[in-house]
């Protein structure tokens, strides 16, 4: 049944060209090429610098990305209800994209319609995301493609936990040793599940802690959070991911008659508009001039708590709604943006996670605002870089660092700043050192250490 170990939607299976690299490795991530999407975006700017290094990545994925030939030698599909229906839904974002209308949703709706009691009993049963039932054919394809091809590595990434277990499966199958990069904390304080899925998920990640060579983070602090919970050891490293600066086409900034104020990603839950549009609205009432010359742009998508408190703002035509963007135009705007504007949720997980889009504000030239809730690696990264950061719960403090950012544009000195000096390709760099160490069984930096240290 070779339907099992591919796509029955989008197969996109190949042999692995014969090519001179010293070694391979196989990648397990659930995302890959989805547009749009970071934790996409993450894996795939790494690819070419893999290869680049030497290293021939063996990439096993799901199906909700558009098959990339270059690298994707494996798709699998996910067993669950929740995950069929998940697959289905971004392949029909693939094949209708910006063209996607009501009878295009009405269509959709009707064809995911059987899934629906399925769906709900699944719901019920297991509160998990939607992508955890993958984990089952991704760890049988992996078993196939070690034995096929040999991968000195195992290296999971790109999401939710289920590339993660697929990977502690095959690891232990074939013997291959195995990195784990979390991303995203599996376990974090305010994480609203279950009961017996906060256990699930903290027996989880004291699997991968334990059963992995080394476990990657994103930020030192979630490699210490992860340590106390876990029997970690000194197998933890963390590393900042990056940006790749060719991935944007040169755009030159120019001043325009409006300060553009722009906000790039998803707005909903406690990462909305409200602070910043209150802090708009102390600024208005002082100086309603203002108010002509100042707009917020927003990038991406928001929930209808956002689009509320849009549309009862009291200064009409100061904030734009772009919707979602491709990637290549989104690295665009922020080029041309006055400010650049991050805002971070306010909970327990924003103090263990950067955005990834930071990498790319850095790279963009423009000055930043950053609303960092509990952060002091973020708060770090920009202030290095002369950016400015706000808690970002504070409104008083939002409209006075709104109000300097204001008196530099008026004043014509609203300055780019320098490239930083995060990339892929040193990111990239940081894990095949770690790989080597692994496949080798040498010693490698001890906890606390950045990878690249």
């Amino acid at each position: 049944m070779p339907w099992i170990f591919s796509s029955p939607i989008c197969p996109a299976d190949r042999q692995v060209e014969q090519v001179a690299e010293k070694e391979r490795w196989l990648i397990i991530s659930y995302f890959s090429n989805v547009d749009g999407m970071a934790c996409a975006q993450h894996i795939d700017d790494r690819l070419p610098y893999f290869r680049k290094k030497g290293i021939t990545p063996l990439l096993l994925t799901s199906v909700c990305g558009n098959p990339k030939r270059e690298f994707v030698i494996a798709r699998v599909i996910s067993l669950a209800p929740s995950g069929i229906r998940f697959e289905m839904r971004h392949f029909f974002r693939r094949k209708w994209g910006a063209r996607r209308g009501f009878h295009h949703k009405m269509l959709e709706g009707i064809l995911l319609l059987p899934l629906l009691p399925f769906y709900l009993i699944e719901k019920m049963i297991v509160d998990l995301d939607s992508q955890w039932s993958w984990f089952p054919l991704a760890a049988l394809r992996g078993r196939r493609l070690c034995r096929e091809y040999g991968p000195e590595v195992i290296y999971s990434t790109g999401g939710g936990a289920s590339a993660h277990v697929a990977a502690a499966l095959v690891s232990r199958w074939c013997g291959t040793p195995w990195i784990a990069e979390l991303q995203d904390p599996l376990v974090y304080e305010g994480l609203q599940r279950s009961n017996r899925a906060r256990w699930l998920y903290a027996r989880i990640e004291k699997i991968i802690c334990r059963r992995a060579a080394r476990v990657v983070f994103l930020t030192e602090a979630a490699m210490r959070n992860a340590a106390k919970r876990t029997d970690l050891g000194d197998r933890g490293a963390f590393l900042y991911p990056g940006a790749d600066p060719f991935r944007m086409t040169k755009v030159d900034y120019q001043r325009g008659s409006c300060l553009r104020f722009a906000h790039f990603g998803s707005i909903g839950g406690s990462r909305n508009p409200r602070v910043l549009l209150d802090s708009l609205d102390r600024i208005f009432r002082e100086r309603p001039i203002l108010a002509d010359t100042i707009r917020l742009e927003l990038y991406g998508t928001w929930d209808r708590d956002s689009a509320a408190m849009v549309r009862k703002f009291s200064w009409k035509g100061v904030v734009e709604y772009h919707g979602r963007k491709s990637r290549e135009e989104s690295l665009a705007a922020m080029q041309k943006a006055d400010v650049l504007l991050l805002i971070q949720n306010i909970d327990g997980f924003s103090s263990e996670t950067i955005p990834s889009k930071i990498y790319e504000y850095l790279f963009a030239g423009r000055p930043i605002l950053g609303l960092v809730y509990g952060n002091r690696e973020i708060e770090r990264l920009l202030e290095d870089e002369g950016h400015l950061v706000v808690e970002a719960n504070r409104v008083e403090e939002v409209k006075e660092s709104m109000e300097i950012l204001i008196g530099r544009w008026e004043r014509g000195n609203l300055d780019s700043h320098a490239a930083p000096r995060y990339t892929v390709e040193d990111a990239v760099g940081k894990l095949i050192d770690l790989g080597l160490a692994v496949s080798e069984g040498r010693e490698e930096p001890s906890q606390g250490q950045d990878a690249g240290e």
